[in-house]
Protein backbone atom coordinates (compact mmCIF):
# COMPACT_ATOMS: atom_id res chain seq x y z
CA UNK A 1 0.00 0.00 0.00
CA UNK A 2 3.04 2.38 0.64
CA UNK A 3 4.49 1.45 -2.96
CA UNK A 4 1.46 2.75 -4.17
CA UNK A 5 0.36 6.00 -2.58
CA UNK A 6 4.57 6.72 -3.18
CA UNK A 7 3.44 5.93 -6.70
CA UNK A 8 0.77 8.25 -6.62
CA UNK A 9 2.14 11.01 -5.28
CA UNK A 10 5.29 10.31 -7.68
CA UNK A 11 2.86 11.13 -10.77
CA UNK A 12 1.10 13.90 -9.10
CA UNK A 13 4.54 15.94 -8.67
CA UNK A 14 5.76 15.54 -11.84
CA UNK A 15 2.34 16.24 -13.23
CA UNK A 16 2.41 19.79 -10.68
CA UNK A 17 5.89 20.06 -12.10
CA UNK A 18 4.81 20.26 -15.93
CA UNK A 19 1.71 22.02 -15.37
CA UNK A 20 3.98 25.16 -13.52
CA UNK A 21 6.14 24.92 -16.04
CA UNK A 22 3.10 25.51 -18.57
CA UNK A 23 1.94 28.21 -16.89
CA UNK A 24 5.36 30.06 -16.60
CA UNK A 25 5.74 29.34 -20.17
CA UNK A 26 2.42 31.55 -20.61
CA UNK A 27 4.13 34.58 -19.91
CA UNK A 28 7.77 33.57 -21.52
CA UNK A 29 6.99 36.74 -23.09
CA UNK A 30 6.75 38.85 -20.90
CA UNK A 31 9.93 38.15 -18.95
CA UNK A 32 11.07 41.50 -20.21
CA UNK A 33 8.23 43.88 -21.38
CA UNK A 34 8.71 47.08 -22.69
CA UNK A 35 5.97 50.22 -21.73
CA UNK A 36 3.49 49.87 -24.09
CA UNK A 37 0.69 52.48 -25.05
CA UNK A 38 -2.88 51.78 -26.51
CA UNK A 39 -5.71 53.64 -27.79
CA UNK A 40 -9.49 52.48 -26.49
CA UNK A 41 -12.52 53.19 -28.22
CA UNK A 42 -15.70 51.79 -28.07
CA UNK A 43 -19.54 51.07 -27.32
CA UNK A 44 -21.21 51.60 -24.00
CA UNK A 45 -24.56 49.70 -22.58
CA UNK A 46 -25.28 51.70 -19.60
CA UNK A 47 -27.67 51.74 -16.41
CA UNK A 48 -28.35 53.94 -13.30
CA UNK A 49 -29.72 51.54 -10.34
CA UNK A 50 -31.77 54.03 -8.19
CA UNK A 51 -33.75 53.67 -5.02
CA UNK A 52 -35.79 55.91 -3.36
CA UNK A 53 -36.50 55.76 0.50
CA UNK A 54 -38.36 57.82 3.14
CA UNK A 55 -41.95 57.29 4.97
CA UNK A 56 -41.00 53.91 5.65
CA UNK A 57 -40.91 53.07 2.04
CA UNK A 58 -38.29 51.63 -0.18
CA UNK A 59 -38.98 51.94 -3.55
CA UNK A 60 -36.40 50.71 -7.00
CA UNK A 61 -36.43 53.28 -10.07
CA UNK A 62 -37.24 51.52 -12.69
CA UNK A 63 -34.83 52.45 -15.30
CA UNK A 64 -33.55 51.34 -18.52
CA UNK A 65 -30.14 51.37 -20.63
CA UNK A 66 -29.29 53.51 -22.64
CA UNK A 67 -26.69 53.52 -25.27
CA UNK A 68 -23.09 55.53 -25.75
CA UNK A 69 -19.39 55.14 -26.28
CA UNK A 70 -15.96 55.29 -24.70
CA UNK A 71 -13.01 56.53 -26.60
CA UNK A 72 -9.13 57.21 -24.60
CA UNK A 73 -5.83 55.57 -24.28
CA UNK A 74 -3.90 53.15 -21.81
CA UNK A 75 -0.51 52.72 -20.90
CA UNK A 76 0.79 49.53 -19.78
CA UNK A 77 3.58 49.62 -17.23
CA UNK A 78 5.29 45.94 -16.77
CA UNK A 79 5.87 45.26 -13.23
CA UNK A 80 6.79 41.18 -13.70
CA UNK A 81 6.38 38.41 -15.80
CA UNK A 82 2.69 38.31 -17.14
CA UNK A 83 2.02 41.21 -14.36
CA UNK A 84 1.59 45.00 -16.06
CA UNK A 85 0.27 48.17 -14.47
CA UNK A 86 -2.12 49.58 -17.11
CA UNK A 87 -3.29 53.53 -15.84
CA UNK A 88 -5.68 55.24 -18.52
CA UNK A 89 -7.47 58.28 -19.61
CA UNK A 90 -11.09 57.86 -21.01
CA UNK A 91 -13.89 60.23 -21.97
CA UNK A 92 -17.06 57.82 -21.31
CA UNK A 93 -21.10 58.82 -21.99
CA UNK A 94 -23.14 57.23 -19.63
CA UNK A 95 -26.87 57.51 -18.38
CA UNK A 96 -30.23 55.33 -17.94
CA UNK A 97 -33.49 56.04 -19.18
CA UNK A 98 -37.18 56.44 -17.39
CA UNK A 99 -39.87 55.23 -19.64
CA UNK A 100 -43.37 55.79 -18.47
CA UNK A 101 -46.56 54.45 -20.28
CA UNK A 102 -50.08 54.93 -19.30
CA UNK A 103 -53.60 54.60 -21.00
CA UNK A 104 -57.21 54.39 -20.34
CA UNK A 105 -60.70 54.01 -22.55
CA UNK A 106 -59.84 56.20 -25.70
CA UNK A 107 -56.30 57.44 -24.80
CA UNK A 108 -52.75 56.96 -24.03
CA UNK A 109 -49.38 58.57 -23.05
CA UNK A 110 -46.17 57.82 -22.99
CA UNK A 111 -42.99 59.76 -21.73
CA UNK A 112 -39.05 58.90 -22.27
CA UNK A 113 -36.70 61.28 -20.67
CA UNK A 114 -32.79 60.47 -20.90
CA UNK A 115 -29.90 61.14 -18.07
CA UNK A 116 -27.06 61.57 -20.21
CA UNK A 117 -23.64 62.27 -18.36
CA UNK A 118 -20.21 62.24 -20.08
CA UNK A 119 -17.30 61.25 -17.57
CA UNK A 120 -14.05 61.84 -18.05
CA UNK A 121 -12.11 59.28 -15.93
CA UNK A 122 -8.71 57.43 -14.76
CA UNK A 123 -9.03 53.91 -14.48
CA UNK A 124 -5.39 52.17 -12.40
CA UNK A 125 -5.92 48.92 -13.53
CA UNK A 126 -3.38 45.09 -12.93
CA UNK A 127 -3.51 43.54 -16.19
CA UNK A 128 -2.67 40.14 -16.17
CA UNK A 129 -1.34 39.05 -19.51
CA UNK A 130 -0.49 35.17 -20.67
CA UNK A 131 0.16 33.69 -24.22
CA UNK A 132 -2.75 31.54 -25.72
CA UNK A 133 -1.31 30.53 -28.75
CA UNK A 134 1.17 32.33 -31.04
CA UNK A 135 -0.34 35.90 -31.70
CA UNK A 136 -3.04 35.57 -29.48
CA UNK A 137 -2.22 36.82 -25.83
CA UNK A 138 -5.22 36.59 -23.00
CA UNK A 139 -5.63 40.29 -20.65
CA UNK A 140 -7.56 40.01 -17.53
CA UNK A 141 -7.75 43.45 -16.07
CA UNK A 142 -9.01 44.52 -12.69
CA UNK A 143 -8.99 48.14 -10.38
CA UNK A 144 -10.26 50.89 -9.58
CA UNK A 145 -11.79 54.24 -11.56
CA UNK A 146 -12.20 57.68 -10.77
CA UNK A 147 -14.47 60.14 -12.90
CA UNK A 148 -15.51 63.40 -12.55
CA UNK A 149 -18.73 64.49 -15.07
CA UNK A 150 -17.58 66.89 -17.79
CA UNK A 151 -21.46 67.59 -18.46
CA UNK A 152 -24.51 66.08 -19.57
CA UNK A 153 -28.31 66.62 -20.02
CA UNK A 154 -31.60 65.71 -19.19
CA UNK A 155 -33.88 65.41 -21.89
CA UNK A 156 -37.35 64.49 -22.29
CA UNK A 157 -40.22 63.89 -24.99
CA UNK A 158 -43.55 62.69 -24.60
CA UNK A 159 -46.54 61.85 -26.92
CA UNK A 160 -50.25 61.27 -26.52
CA UNK A 161 -54.06 60.19 -28.20
CA UNK A 162 -57.09 60.83 -27.14
CA UNK A 163 -60.52 60.36 -28.63
CA UNK A 164 -58.54 59.72 -32.11
CA UNK A 165 -56.17 62.29 -32.02
CA UNK A 166 -52.66 62.60 -31.32
CA UNK A 167 -49.52 64.92 -30.53
CA UNK A 168 -45.80 64.61 -29.52
CA UNK A 169 -43.34 67.07 -28.02
CA UNK A 170 -40.23 67.55 -26.52
CA UNK A 171 -39.16 69.13 -22.87
CA UNK A 172 -36.61 71.92 -22.82
CA UNK A 173 -33.43 69.95 -21.79
CA UNK A 174 -31.32 70.92 -18.44
CA UNK A 175 -28.23 70.19 -16.72
CA UNK A 176 -27.86 66.76 -15.22
CA UNK A 177 -25.31 67.83 -12.58
CA UNK A 178 -26.12 69.97 -10.14
CA UNK A 179 -28.99 70.92 -7.22
CA UNK A 180 -32.28 71.74 -8.58
CA UNK A 181 -33.57 75.16 -6.61
CA UNK A 182 -36.45 77.55 -7.30
CA UNK A 183 -34.22 79.58 -9.70
CA UNK A 184 -33.21 76.67 -12.15
CA UNK A 185 -33.98 73.27 -12.84
CA UNK A 186 -30.58 70.59 -12.30
CA UNK A 187 -30.96 66.47 -12.30
CA UNK A 188 -29.65 66.97 -8.91
CA UNK A 189 -26.31 64.18 -9.37
CA UNK A 190 -23.30 65.03 -8.56
CA UNK A 191 -20.34 65.04 -10.64
CA UNK A 192 -17.78 62.66 -8.88
CA UNK A 193 -17.77 58.93 -9.38
CA UNK A 194 -15.75 55.74 -7.92
CA UNK A 195 -15.75 52.13 -8.90
CA UNK A 196 -14.13 48.97 -9.77
CA UNK A 197 -13.48 48.15 -13.20
CA UNK A 198 -13.46 44.10 -14.71
CA UNK A 199 -12.42 43.09 -17.83
CA UNK A 200 -11.17 40.58 -20.41
CA UNK A 201 -9.47 40.46 -24.13
CA UNK A 202 -7.39 39.65 -26.32
CA UNK A 203 -4.00 41.14 -28.25
CA UNK A 204 -3.85 39.80 -31.39
CA UNK A 205 -0.71 40.20 -33.17
CA UNK A 206 0.88 42.18 -30.42
CA UNK A 207 -1.31 45.13 -31.85
CA UNK A 208 -4.68 44.74 -32.01
CA UNK A 209 -7.07 44.19 -28.95
CA UNK A 210 -10.53 43.09 -28.66
CA UNK A 211 -11.99 43.32 -25.07
CA UNK A 212 -15.54 43.82 -23.14
CA UNK A 213 -15.43 44.86 -19.57
CA UNK A 214 -17.94 45.81 -17.22
CA UNK A 215 -17.58 49.15 -14.75
CA UNK A 216 -19.40 48.92 -11.65
CA UNK A 217 -20.39 52.71 -9.80
CA UNK A 218 -19.67 52.61 -6.10
CA UNK A 219 -20.81 55.93 -5.13
CA UNK A 220 -24.27 57.18 -4.80
CA UNK A 221 -24.59 59.82 -7.52
CA UNK A 222 -27.21 62.15 -6.06
CA UNK A 223 -25.94 65.55 -4.51
CA UNK A 224 -25.58 65.51 -0.47
CA UNK A 225 -28.92 67.29 0.19
CA UNK A 226 -30.60 64.02 -0.95
CA UNK A 227 -28.39 61.68 -0.22
CA UNK A 228 -30.19 60.04 2.33
CA UNK A 229 -33.32 59.13 0.92
CA UNK A 230 -31.94 59.39 -2.88
CA UNK A 231 -29.60 56.54 -4.14
CA UNK A 232 -28.02 56.21 -7.87
CA UNK A 233 -25.20 54.41 -8.82
CA UNK A 234 -23.71 54.08 -12.86
CA UNK A 235 -23.06 50.87 -13.97
CA UNK A 236 -21.53 50.21 -17.57
CA UNK A 237 -20.95 47.04 -19.57
CA UNK A 238 -18.61 48.29 -22.70
CA UNK A 239 -17.14 46.32 -25.90
CA UNK A 240 -13.99 47.94 -26.83
CA UNK A 241 -11.43 47.89 -29.53
CA UNK A 242 -8.38 49.03 -29.75
CA UNK A 243 -4.58 49.15 -30.80
CA UNK A 244 -1.00 48.78 -29.17
CA UNK A 245 1.69 50.82 -30.56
Amino acid sequence: MKKVFAAVAAVLLCASASYAQNFRDMFRSDAKGEIEYGVRAGLNISDITGKYTGGGMSVKADLKSLAGFHVGGVVGIPITNGFYLQPGLMFSSKGARDVYKDSGEGWSEKSVSKMFPVYMEIPVLASFRADIVDNVKLHVNVGPYFGIGLGGNVTGKYEWTEDGQSGSGKSDPYPLFGKSDENKERGNMQRFDFGLSFGAGVALWQHYYVGLKYDLGLVNMAVKDLANSVKYHNGTFAITLGYNF
